[in-house]
């Protein structure tokens, strides 16, 4: 095995715990920081699924912060969509351990952006839970059950 493949191995290693919390794969990350001085650890990633964007995760010992955009409808109430998905975020048992968020809908893109501060990885939902609650969101918005 030579030394690039020791490092990949390592690496994958290494980012396997962060991919499985965030419920993406290795292939869907697009640019990995880490400064060894912070410590610190930034992640961009592309999911290939549950609709979303982008992905971006900044984990250092003061917390972690990651920000989800995912695709929506266009031409929705900006302030009705961003109240119904803020309030299922404060019920959401899979978000009960999220210490802030921050929703933002931008009704031309036809996207949610949202952001959860969390004290450990481990605390934050998977990208499928997100997901889900702007599914849930959408339904709430169509008057359905």
């Amino acid at each position: 095995m030579d030394n690039s493949e020791k490092l990949a191995k390592l690496l994958e290693k290494a980012l396997r715990p962060i991919v499985d919390v965030l419920g993406i794969s290795i292939e869907d990350i697009e640019s990995l920081e880490i400064d060894p001085y912070g410590p610190r650890i930034v992640l961009e990633a592309k999911p290939s699924k549950h609709g979303a964007r982008s992905l971006f995760l900044d984990a250092s010992p003061d917390g972690v912060e990651t920000v989800v955009t995912l695709e929506a409808p266009r031409g929705l109430d900006k302030n009705e969509l961003e109240g119904t998905l803020a309030e299922l975020i404060e019920e959401s048992p899979e978000t009960q351990s999220v210490e802030e968020y921050d929703v933002s809908y931008d009704p031309e893109e036809g996207e949610v952006t949202i952001t959860l501060h969390a004290r450990l990885l481990a605390e934050l939902p998977s990208i499928k839970e997100v997901h889900k609650l702007l599914e849930e969101t959408l339904q709430q918005l169509r008057g359905e059950p």
